[in-house]
């Protein structure tokens, strides 16, 4: 009785080449798309583009409520709580201003020059409807509505770490995050917005000592 020739193992190595290679290059695209498979949503991608902590927080003039010229990412003694918001959005953003509004009320007893909330307007809410809503809110010390100075701004946002789209239908989809700037001008943290208030709240303490 004669056996078959065996395959050499060269060709069964050769036949499965083509496989690795696409799943090679399939790992690689991957691992640069979620920068180092660390960033799974759009929010997590556009935090991660944006560079490691502590990093410069990009120079951005807003004008507040009170038609006040603040620039987010300079250094002017104090801490900045920012995260995005517009007041025509008809779901996350009320959301996410009422947690806001809830944090600067648990930390109220930091003095605003040490620590002020800011909801940064991504539709470019003039001042005047700016502070009309934060009049809504109780007015707040330590907690500013502002919209950027130039009419712009998308391009800071996104410097800092916010993920930002603007549909066909005129709404905003964007990151609700918490940007925690310190005196000199650096992002030094980041707080997801959907935390426990007791938590942010610790979190933001620990930081500003």
């Amino acid at each position: 009785m004669t056996r078959e020739p065996r395959p050499a193992r060269p060709r069964r190595l050769l036949a499965w080449l083509p496989s690795a290679l696409v799943a090679g290059a399939w790992i690689i695209v991957g691992a640069w798309w979620t920068h180092g498979f660390t960033a799974f949503t759009a929010f997590s991608a556009a935090v991660a583009a944006a560079g490691p902590l502590p990093r410069p927080a990009p120079r951005f003039e807003v004008i507040d409520q009170r038609g006040q010229t603040i620039d987010l990412g300079a250094r002017d003694g104090g801490y900045r709580l920012v995260q995005a918001m517009y007041l025509r959005c008809p779901d996350i953003c009320p959301l996410a201003m009422s947690r806001l509004q809830r944090l600067a009320a648990t930390l109220s007893d930091v003095p605003p020059s040490r620590l002020r909330a800011v909801s940064v307007s991504v539709d470019r809410d003039p001042p005047d409807r700016l502070r009309a809503v934060w009049e809504a809110y109780g007015s707040p010390p330590n907690w500013a509505f502002v919209t950027p100075a130039d009419g712009a701004g998308d391009e800071p946002l996104r410097q800092l770490g916010i993920w930002l789209y603007r549909r066909p239908d005129g709404l905003i989809n964007h990151g609700v995050d918490i940007f925690v700037i310190d005196p000199e001008g650096r992002v030094v943290r980041i707080l997801p917005a959907n935390e426990d208030l007791d938590r942010l709240a610790s979190a933001v303490r620990e930081v500003v000592g």
